[in-house]
């Protein structure tokens, strides 16, 4: 969810997610506690090449700062949110929307927050909230339930906050001034995609984002908003591994990828909307409905069903509910 906060100063970005045990990703810089004096003096590096080879343990970090282009973010531990937030510099700690009292409301039942400020050193905080999390992702289908099992999820979604914040930095040179809500998220999870490849020498976790997204869906179509498979989609069909490695500036691995993706209009986004809400509900199927979306749909959706249901079932599934099927 992408919604502002005091248009003229702050935006706030949310994202619910669901979330495993806690793998947090780490950049240089990232495991120093800086106070908000070191954060003016010391000289702040871009975060492209700052991702280190190997992941520290998954113990949860009470609060630190990590590289987002040319400023830093603040990570907050939501325990230990009224400590974490004393790091920030005296000006952003008077502003309403950094209050403890406000995060916490707007927290709410996330699993992570970004409070995305306007600040020369200063991208932003965020907030990390794993009493929330869970281990599975659900939907129905066919009035059968499915589960997902999630691997290191905190890990990717802080990776999806990261995100937010370093594509807000990116826009207007390499990405566009005006960006919609649904852009800033799957754009978020093409930074999380990228991140992956750079620690990973295989891209299950981004397979399971994207199987993720799309299950998520499925089970409401509310979170179309957040619907970034069709992206990931594209450069897991483009990139394998080892060329996303390749790739060890974020911005080279953006501007190689962007040109690839769909540019969905509202209208396209409520079409694909009803049709998700036609096929997955409980009413009677209606193969021909929204005939012209159902071949992009099905495509996307084919890879996730076929990992809950196998392929065999999937494709019978698919005959039975879409008319480019029969």
């Amino acid at each position: 969810m992408f919604r502002y906060w005091q248009r003229s100063l702050l935006k706030l970005l949310s994202c619910s997610v669901v979330c495993a045990p806690l793998f947090v990703c780490h950049f240089v810089n990232a495991s120093q506690l800086i106070t908000s004096q070191s954060v003016v003096k010391n000289q702040l590096k871009t975060t492209a090449v700052m991702v280190e080879d190997g992941l520290a343990s998954d113990d949860i970090r009470q609060a630190y700062f990590t590289p987002i282009a040319t400023k830093q973010a603040l990570v907050c531990l939501l325990s230990s949110l009224e400590s974490c937030i004393t790091l920030l510099p005296s000006l952003l700690q008077q502003q309403t929307a950094f209050s403890v009292t406000n995060i916490r409301r707007a927290v709410g039942r996330k699993s992570a927050m970004v409070l995305v400020a306007e600040h020369h050193k200063i991208a932003g905080v965020i907030i990390i909230n794993p009493a929330n999390n869970m281990a599975e992702q659900t939907g129905v289908i066919g009035l059968k339930n499915y589960q997902l099992p999630l691997a290191n999820q905190i890990q990717l979604t802080l990776w999806h906050e990261i995100g937010h914040l370093y594509n807000i930095a990116l826009q207007g040179s390499i990405l566009p001034s005006s960006l919609t809500e649904y852009q800033h998220e799957w754009l978020a999870d093409l930074y999380l995609l990228w991140c992956i490849a750079q620690h990973y020498q295989q891209l299950d976790l981004g397979w399971q984002q994207f199987h993720r997204r799309n299950l998520a869906l499925i089970n409401d179509s509310g979170n179309l908003s957040h619907w970034s498979a069709p992206q990931l989609q594209i450069v897991l069909s483009h990139y394998d591994a080892q060329q996303l490695q390749g790739f060890t500036h974020y911005e080279d691995f953006l501007t190689a990828v962007y040109p690839l993706m769909p540019t969905w209009s509202p209208r396209d986004m409520a079409e694909f909307s009803s049709l998700v809400q036609r096929t997955f509900s409980a009413v009677q199927s209606l193969p021909g409905y929204m005939f012209w979306r159902q071949s992009e749909l099905i495509k996307v959706l084919s890879p996730t069903l076929e990992r809950l249901m196998g392929k065999a079932e999937t494709q019978r599934w698919l005959t039975n509910q879409f008319l480019t099927e029969k």
